[in-house]
C-alpha cells in the first residue's frame, strides 16, 4: 500500500474535501433562499400570484427582488370572493408592478351569473395585465369549455383583454384575441402562449410571507414587448 511521505499531504487533502463539501452546503442553502427563476430560460419579466392566503406582502421589497408585477386572485363562480383582492390592489398603486385580476372559473354557475358576480366585486379595474381566467375544476369537457368562451367573450366585450390557462390546443373554443397561458417546466411557444405559470410552489427571496407555496408566471416574450405593453421591469 503505498504511504503519503509528506507530513503536510494527508491533512491538506482532508481539509480541502472539508472546505469543498462547506463550499456546496452554502451554495446549495443560498440557492434555496434566492427567488425561483424559471429553468434553462432568462424571462423577461416575472411575477407572483398573490391571494389571502398571505394576509401581508411587502409589494415594494417584491420590486426590489425582480418581480414586475402581480396577479391578484377575485372571484370563483358565483359566490367566492378573495378578502385580500381590494387591499392589496390599493397597495399596488404606490408601486411600480404591474397587475393583473385572476379570475377561478366555476362549473357550477353559468357565464352569466360568474360575469356578473365578477363585475360586481372587481368593477372597471383589474389592472393593465389581460384578466387570467384559470378553470376551478379539471372538467375540459365540451360543455365547459363553451361556458369559459361565454364567459370570456363577456369580458372581451367590455374592452377586456384576456388570458385563458387551458392547453392552447382548445383555442378554436374561444373568441379571436384570447390569449393562453402555458402550465409547463420548460419555456413553452411564443407564438402559442403569451404567459408561462412555471411553478405553483416558488419563493421571492427576502419577502416574508413568500418563502414557499408561491405560483410564480413569466412573461413569454422579449424585454422590449413588455416594457411596451406593461410598463418597465422592475429592478
Amino acid at each position: 500500500m503505498k504511504r503519503f511521505h509528506h507530513k503536510v499531504t494527508l491533512p491538506a487533502i482532508l481539509v480541502l474535501l472539508i472546505l469543498a463539501v462547506a463550499f456546496l452546503v452554502i451554495g446549495f442553502i443560498n440557492f434555496r433562499k434566492q427567488t425561483t427563476q424559471p429553468a434553462n430560460s432568462n424571462p423577461s419579466a416575472i411575477g407572483v400570484e398573490l391571494d389571502q392566503d398571505v394576509d401581508y406582502v411587502d409589494l415594494h421589497k417584491l420590486q426590489t427582488n425582480g418581480i414586475s408585477f402581480v396577479y391578484l386572485r377575485s372571484t370563483q363562480g358565483r359566490s367566492y370572493f378573495d378578502e385580500n383582492y381590494l387591499s392589496y390592489r390599493d397597495q399596488i398603486l404606490g408601486t411600480q408592478l404591474a397587475f393583473g385580476t385572476e379570475m377561478y372559473y366555476s362549473n357550477e354557475s353559468t357565464a352569466l351569473q360568474q360575469y356578473n358576480f365578477f363585475m360586481k366585486k372587481v368593477e372597471h379595474n383589474t389592472g393593465s395585465l389581460p384578466i387570467m381566467v384559470i378553470p376551478a375544476v379539471e372538467n375540459r369537457d365540451k360543455k365547459f369549455l363553451q361556458s369559459m368562451a361565454h364567459f370570456t367573450k363577456m369580458l372581451e366585450n367590455n374592452s377586456k383583454k384576456v388570458l385563458i390557462v387551458v392547453d392552447e390546443k382548445y383555442h378554436n373554443f374561444f373568441p379571436k384575441g384570447t390569449q393562453f397561458v402555458a402550465e409547463s417546466k420548460k419555456r413553452p411557444s411564443k407564438i402559442k402562449y403569451s404567459f408561462w405559470r412555471y411553478t405553483t410552489n416558488g419563493r421571492v427571496n427576502d419577502v416574508d410571507g413568500l418563502e414557499k407555496g408561491v405560483t410564480m408566471y413569466a412573461y413569454n416574450g422579449t424585454v422590449a414587448q413588455y416594457k411596451q405593453k406593461y410598463g418597465q421591469l422592475t429592478q
